[in-house]
């Protein structure tokens, strides 16, 4: 019979039992086993006690049959005001992993779900590894913008070869239960069911994993990786040399290293920005007025609509494990999207990141009709057709006579105003926007929208949902082009303003490119549609004066079918079949013919110019939305900037660049802007908290 070690009846975060000489210490702090000061404490404690046991010869450290551990606690950063102070949390972690591997019995780790960070270094400091079929393996602290600080760069090469464990630290890119078999990452790979089984029976020597040699050792992809990173962020340059210290010098060498890389991290404002993106993307969805507010719950979700957004969403669903009906009246649209949403869970197969088998359960959860009475079922329905506010409105009554009373009805729209389409229904207080971001199934962000009809108990629902299926929500209040659009939609159009007046496009896509997006404004638009940018336009022109008229060149490559990548030609010419860009010469004859009839010669514009103005239309913009109550806190405006248009992360965001900017000096700097170039750029409150 199991009998409970004396530590058990003190603390509660580590439950501990003994059968058959095992020692099985299960990490008990929920909700996911995040690795606290506290709970290291209670380890060490638990793992000192069960060498003392005379019946005990081996230990077993586990959480449950699904998941083990979230890995250390990154609140502990929020504490972190000096170098000492990353210095000592490095120690203290990577002291307590170090008295589990010098445990005298055999201590194995048996783990499930995804191991990242703090719960893998945690792992290879246990004598043996055990892992459940499906357990996910990654080091991302580099995404963090830090190094890992609790032996990783030291273990992980001795367990797996230096080759290998810089690719996992330097990418952050996460390998399965299979290929960490092949490596030596893992002793054994079992039904999750089975978990501690095989790791009782794994006992034996203690096996050191520091006292292990290092195979493959070799550096030069991991240099070639770490120099292309940019010069603001540190981290692949610092593990690259903690890796190498712990090679050339010793083992404790290298978790000094560490201690000083994570400290030289820490005092980066890229990683300081980093962190603060990765906290405000965990607070969005916390609203304090509906903390307790009760929500319904979804069991069953219907997509109206199945062109690309509609597609996209409905794979969303499924992938999070919902079944889905999708409606589309158009039999030969409802084809088309049903084909898309195979072909891009067969990508996924092909990729390894789904198996052949959970892509036929899901696709075994999908329903396609044109049958009103097939949506009657869903206790959650979402429109997603044509951007048009009549479309909409017929569709939603439509959706309001087939489903009950209490089902959430929620509209996709990029711009239009949730007021007006709420008109059209006679229960407004159901109706709900979730405002997702193409390509919907792997875009993180969904805005959710809350109109002055809507119900609390729906709102939330809304809110419940969207982290149900994955995505971070962002609470918007009713406005058109709501946050996202209503920020970005002005940057894109200050870039084709520049372009009349001089700038090449090559030049402003570089620009933002250097900046830190992923791609330059106008390619992007190329990407998109420049006919989608107009449409958008269009709503918000009327609502907001100071954007002003939508600038010409964009109205005439839109009437000279020039819409982008989809018709081959856009700002940039297109080869078919390819998205790369070349320099297209309609455009220049378009702006030379533009120039020449408003007589207005071009000029030069630096690249220092290009970057101002595009950035400080954001943050002109985003202080405006601040000053109007559209979202509850300046951290969602960043969060949402980041994940919905690839600002980059390690600027913060829009109003954390403004700050770190300082707050004066972009009080200068929009004041000398709007006199040169209008009122677009007048946000002189500053409606923020110094």
């Amino acid at each position: 019979m199991p009998t409970a070690l004396k530590f058990a009846e003190a603390m509660s975060r580590i439950d501990s039992s003994v059968t058959d000489g095992v020692c099985v210490l299960r990490l008990n702090a929920p909700p996911v086993n995040t690795l606290s000061i506290e709970l290291l404490g209670e380890l060490r404690a638990a793992v000192r006690e069960a060498n003392a046991d005379g019946r005990v010869r081996g230990i077993v450290i586990t959480g449950g049959p699904e998941h083990f551990s979230a890995g250390a606690d990154v609140a502990m950063f929020r504490d972190i005001k000096t170098a000492e102070d990353a210095v000592r949390i490095s120690r203290v972690f990577q002291e307590a992993f170090q008295e589990i591997e010098d445990s005298a019995k055999p201590v194995t780790a048996a783990v499930a779900g995804k191991m990242m960070g703090g719960a893998l270094e945690l792992a290879m400091a246990c004598h043996y590894r055990v892992c459940a079929r499906g357990t996910v393996f990654s080091m991302p602290e580099v995404n963090l913008g830090i190094n890992p600080g609790a032996g990783g760069t030291q273990r992980l090469p001795r367990l797996i070869g230096v080759e290998a464990a810089l690719k996992m630290l330097l990418t952050g890119q996460p390998i399965n239960a299979a290929e960490a078999l092949k490596l030596g990452l893992v002793d054994a790979v079992c039904d999750a069911a089975d978990l501690t089984k095989p790791a009782q029976a794994s006992g034996g020597t203690p096996r050191k994993t520091r006292e292990r040699s290092f195979p493959n050792v070799l550096f030069t992809e991991a240099e070639k990786l770490a120099a292309r990173a940019r010069p603001e962020l540190i981290a692949p340059s610092v593990i690259l040399e903690c890796v190498r210290t712990g090679v050339v010098a010793s083992f404790d060498a290298g978790l000094r290293a560490e201690q000083l890389g994570f400290a030289r991290c820490m005092e980066t404002l890229a990683t300081r920005n980093k962190i603060h993106v990765f906290f405000a993307v965990r607070d969005t969805a916390k609203v304090p007025d509906l903390a307790n507010v009760p929500t319904h719950a979804v069991t069953r979700v219907a997509v109206i609509g199945m062109g690309s957004m509609g597609a996209g969403i409905a794979q969303a669903v499924l992938q999070a494990g919902l079944p889905v009906v999708a409606l589309d009246e158009n039999t030969a649209a409802l084809d088309r999207g049903m084909q898309r949403i195979r072909e891009s869970l067969e990508k996924r197969v092909k990729q390894g990141r789904l198996s052949p088998e959970k892509l036929a359960a899901i696709l075994r959860q999908l329903t396609a009709t044109s049958d009103w009475k097939a949506v009657g079922g869903a206790d959650f329905v979402i429109e997603a057709v044509f951007e048009d506010i009549a479309v909409k409105q017929t569709v939603l009554v439509n959706i309001e006579r087939a489903v009950g009373d209490k089902t959430v009805i929620a509209s996709n729209t990029s711009t239009l105003s949730f007021d007006r389409l709420a008109e059209a229904i006679s229960r407004p207080q159901r109706l709900v926007g979730l405002h997702f971001f193409n390509p919907a199934h792997a875009m993180p962000l969904v805005e959710v929208i809350r109109h002055k009809a809507a119900a609390p108990e729906t709102v939330a629902s809304a809110l419940r949902f969207a982290k149900a299926i994955r995505k971070t929500p962002v609470l918007v209040q009713n406005r058109e082009g709501f946050l996202v659009n209503r920020i970005f939609l002005p940057y894109v159009k200050e870039a084709f303003r520049m372009l009349k007046e001089g700038a090449d496009p090559e030049a402003i896509d570089r620009a933002m490119v250097e900046f830190g997006f992923p791609m330059g404004p106008l390619t992007l638009m190329d990407m998109a549609g420049n006919d989608i940018f107009v449409h958008a336009d269009a709503v918000l022109v009327p609502a907001f004066p100071h954007h002003g008229p939508t600038p010409p060149i964009v109205t005439e490559l839109v009437a000279r079918g020039m819409l982008g990548q989809k018709s081959g030609m856009g700002i940039y010419r297109y080869e078919k079949g390819s998205p790369v860009p070349h320099p297209n010469p309609a455009v220049r004859q378009i702006l030379a013919e533009s120039r020449a009839r408003s007589s207005r010669a071009p000029r030069v514009i630096t690249p220092e110019e290009i970057t101002q103005r595009l950035v400080l239309r954001m943050v002109a913009e985003a202080l405006r939305v601040m000053e109007e109550g559209i979202v509850q806190r300046e951290s969602d405006v960043d969060a949402a900037m980041v994940l919905g248009t690839g600002f980059p992360d390690w600027r913060g965001g829009v109003l954390k660049y403004a700050r770190d900017l300082g707050l004066d000096e972009v009080r200068t700097q929009l004041q000398q802007l709007a006199k040169r170039f209008g009122e677009r750029f007048a946000a002189t409150n500053l409606p923020l908290n110094t």
